[in-house]
């Protein structure tokens, strides 16, 4: 149980962690004063702002690193760098100076949310096609209805790319950048 997963945290663990997606790209990263707490945000009550606003499809993620880190701003600014997770935009990093506070390679956890089953199974073509045009669907009446910030309207383009790279791998084709004819994609 997801849950129990989390529990591999101790409490009031402050620091920092990385998501990685169902192919073991890093997706998103951020910090906390609590990373338990955070992480339930994330995954059980679905209720934090990246979550809740779209930013993060949940369903995409296979796995996460955790650092403990007392100084996880600065943490969070070397994780930035060192991942750079295509949910967190370039435009809002900065370079780093100085030694990280983490160490990269030996992460204090890593938690593996599904098993290689259930990755698997999320990773099939038709799977990853169907889910992500759902969350795109709900992330497009949520902009509607609320409006919400110009990041979150930049992760829409985002989904659009990995919904874009999913149906190519679905239909066995590669769509040009450059071109939008339908007519180049059917046989």
């Amino acid at each position: 149980m997801l849950s129990d997963k989390l529990r591999e945290i101790p409490v009031d663990t402050q620091g920092v962690y990385c998501l990685f997606d169902l192919d073991g790209n890093a997706a998103y990263a951020g910090k906390s004063s609590d990373l338990r707490s955070r992480l339930r945000q994330h995954f059980i009550r679905q209720d934090s702002s990246v979550a809740s606003y779209g930013r993060l499809d949940i369903w995409d993620i296979s796995h996460f690193h955790w650092w403990e880190a007392e100084s996880y701003d600065r943490a969070e600014d070397f994780l930035l760098d060192y991942y750079s997770p295509y949910l967190n935009f370039k435009s809002d990093l900065e370079t780093p100076n100085g030694s990280s506070p983490i160490g990269f390679e030996n992460p204090d956890g890593v938690v593996h949310l599904i098993d290689e089953e259930e990755r698997e199974f999320r990773s099939q073509p038709y799977n990853r096609t169907k889910q992500k045009i759902d969350h795109i669907s709900r992330m497009v009446d949520k902009i509607k209805l609320a409006g919400h910030s110009d990041n979150t309207k930049r992760t829409l383009y985002e989904h659009q790319r990995i919904l874009r790279n999913n149906i190519d791998e679905f239909l066995g084709v590669k769509q040009p950048e450059d071109q939008s004819d339908l007519q180049d994609y059917t046989e």
